[in-house]
């Protein structure tokens, strides 16, 4: 039986030259429905594969796989980078409600008087 000498500069160098992608193993959830979903990851987002909906054009999800989650919108992206190749389609979802965008204009509410001054005087 032979061993190989492992404390030789050229043999550490090759041991440690594994990049992130190869240390962390890319993760799929089994699959689930949308409501587990929503219940092991709230108010994240979601990369999920393997979509299943009640009709090819309804957007309701009935189940799906997940590859990539987080807080921000971007996070689950990074984790599905390593299933690009296996999947075409990856959908992005966010489990919770969604709040709608404030305004960045003044809102004018139009009273009765208002319109008595704006109406034009002929």
């Amino acid at each position: 039986m032979q061993y190989q000498k492992l404390d030789n500069v050229a043999g550490w160098a090759t041991m440690t030259r594994m990049s992130a992608a190869e240390k962390i193993a890319p993760e799929i959830s089994e699959t689930l429905t949308w409501r587990q979903i929503c219940e092991q990851y709230p108010d994240q987002w979601v990369c999920v594969v393997e979509v299943a909906r009640a009709s090819p054009n309804a957007f309701e999800i009935l189940a799906a796989r997940v590859i990539g989650h987080g807080k921000t919108r971007p996070a689950p992206f990074e984790q599905a980078r390593a299933w690009h190749a296996t999947y075409e389609l990856i959908g992005h979802y966010y489990t919770g409600k969604l709040k709608p965008p404030v305004p960045r204009y003044p809102r004018i509410v139009m009273t009765d008087e208002l319109r008595d001054l704006v109406r034009s005087r002929w």
